[in-house]
């Protein structure tokens, strides 16, 4: 059979809020995401009943093996619709890793895209594939939908939004990464009060091209702890602000942070001075266009 070629959209988050803590260790979140034109293109070769499954990667950073969430997200279909078969899945990363913005998430999501038409048409189809999602991870449904969109519970309750503005988006991943896992561990530690995000003014904001509500509501709690982790996400932020690139934020639990521009051309001319003090960045837009996965 022919080879198959998905794009693994990256997302945003302009805005999350942390809720709770629940008793498995996993929290109740309220968060905005919106998906970008950034991605990953994931190529699937179905190899028959023969030899093995094997995934590459550009990336010589990124590990091919069980642990990555390609390569779950094809166990998991096989487990919950007994489809035999191995494939040689390659990876070709754009999305930069260990900076919020979904990478791994959006390759699994490719995958399950992907070999969506090897499963039978039935009445539970697209309830098993969210829930086999979900446990892959908590950003896989969303990146399935790759709308913009409110994601609350553990990520598996979503909302599309419209978008009035296509914005330009200039994403700015400095040489460090920072552990989901130790940022929710240090965000449960804080007492001190933050500031909370009103998602339902920021809803209306995007819908209506209010960026007064917009930037007064794309407020991440999790940089919090993730700038007492790693400074640097700070001084980036306050970069941007002295730019006049003041609706900006840090994406999922960092390290990468962005702004958002309707100028391209202001966006390139800050990107040059983030590139000179040696962080890694990247221009891209906000994909409101559903045939970007064609």
């Amino acid at each position: 059979m022919d080879t198959i070629v998905v794009r693994a959209l990256a997302k945003i988050n302009l805005a999350i809020d942390v809720l709770g803590r629940k008793e498995n260790g996993y929290h109740d979140i309220d968060m905005l995401t919106v998906p970008l034109k950034l991605h990953d293109s994931v190529e699937i070769t179905p190899l028959g009943n023969t030899g093995d499954t094997f995934l590459y990667c550009d990336d010589p950073s990124i590990e091919c093996d069980e642990s990555n969430l390609a390569y779950k997200a094809l166990e998991e279909i096989n487990k919950t619709f007994s489809i035999k078969g191995n494939y040689r899945i390659l990876l070709y990363k754009k999305i930069p890793v260990e900076a919020g913005l979904g990478g791994g998430s959006a390759d699994a999501a490719a995958v399950i895209r992907a070999l969506d038409h090897f499963i039978p048409a039935s009445a539970e189809k697209n309830q098993k594939i969210n829930e086999l999602a979900m446990r892959i991870g908590s950003d896989v449904p969303f990146c399935l939908l790759d709308k913009p969109a409110r994601v609350r519970g553990i990520g598996e309750i979503i909302e599309p939004i419209k978008v009035k503005i296509p914005y330009f988006v200039m994403i700015v991943k400095p040489n460090y990464g920072l552990s989901t896992k130790s940022v929710y561990e240090a965000y449960d530690l804080i007492e001190d009060s933050i500031r909370h995000p009103n998602i339902d003014e920021l809803i209306q904001g995007l819908e209506t091209g209010n960026e007064d509500l917009i930037k007064k509501n794309m407020i991440n709690v999790l940089s919090v702890p993730a700038i007492k982790a790693l400074p640097l996400i700070g001084d980036l932020l306050e970069e941007m602000v002295m730019m006049d690139l003041p609706l900006c934020g840090m994406s999922g639990t960092g390290s990468a942070c962005f702004a958002l521009s309707k100028d391209r051309r202001h966006l390139e001319r800050a990107a040059h001075i983030f590139e000179k003090e040696g962080n890694n960045v990247i221009i891209s837009q906000f994909n409101l266009d559903d045939k970007i996965h064609s």
